[in-house]
């Protein structure tokens, strides 16, 4: 039990919302979330579940997908961990499903707590800073939805790659000196998934900035060498 509770406690621990809770509210959200382990490829909920838990991931990925019609699906985001999902429930007091939403693991080794709706509604209530963290995440949330909305509708498919790289520099990029790498970890069917771009222009238009110098591909991975294309 000790061990579960320590195991739980570093998961917490990897949750940037949690970060400011004093020790003691650490400890006792470890008996209330739940870890999940799922594997890669499964669900980790399907279409028309109810939201009854906020889901948190702690390591590895989670992809959202939206079902646009009943032969058309778009790639809405893409959960890192710390990330967390179904938190507009705990904003309003309606019930909510998963109607057009779905979520699917992305890698073997992935680690998700899933903390009931009433305690996190629970915790806003005792902590003020939290609640409005939580809606900041929302807005922050909705602004890419739209920039990328605006990128699919009114941009030429190597803009929205290059607005691709740019969201991926903020959410994984690392700084190798002047240079940025990006281990994105998506396949080509993913990325043009997320871009609304076929996968073999997606292949075309990486293969291009790699010619053109700025961008370095290794699998799995870019480095952008020329800052200038992600300002």
């Amino acid at each position: 039990m000790v061990n579960d509770k320590n195991a739980n406690l570093n998961l917490v621990n990897k949750i940037e919302l949690f970060e400011d809770l004093s020790a003691d509210q650490k400890l006792t959200l470890t008996s209330i979330l739940s870890p999940l382990y799922v594997k890669k490829k499964e669900f980790l909920f399907e279409l028309g579940d109810p939201i009854h838990n906020i889901y948190f991931v702690a390591k590895g990925r989670v992809k959202i997908i939206n079902k646009i019609s009943p032969d058309k699906s778009c790639l809405k985001r893409i959960l890192y961990p710390g990330d967390y999902y179904g938190e507009h429930s705990a904003l309003n007091g309606e019930a909510y499903s998963h109607y057009l939403d779905y979520a699917v693991v992305m890698d073997k080794e992935t680690e998700v707590l899933a903390l009931p709706i009433g305690e996190l509604k629970a915790l806003f209530e005792r902590n003020q800073e939290l609640h409005t963290k939580v809606i900041n995440t929302v807005l922050s949330n909705f602004k890419k939805l739209n920039d990328r909305l605006e990128s699919v509708m009114l941009k030429k498919s190597k803009e929205r790659i290059i607005d691709f790289l740019r969201e991926m520099s903020i959410d994984v990029g690392k700084a190798v000196g002047y240079e940025m790498l990006i281990k994105h970890n998506l396949t080509h069917q993913e990325i043009a998934d997320y871009t609304g771009i076929s996968r073999q222009k997606v292949t075309t238009i990486l293969n291009e900035l790699k010619h053109e110098g700025v961008i370095h591909l290794e699998r799995n991975s870019i480095l952008v060498r020329d800052d200038k294309l992600l300002n």
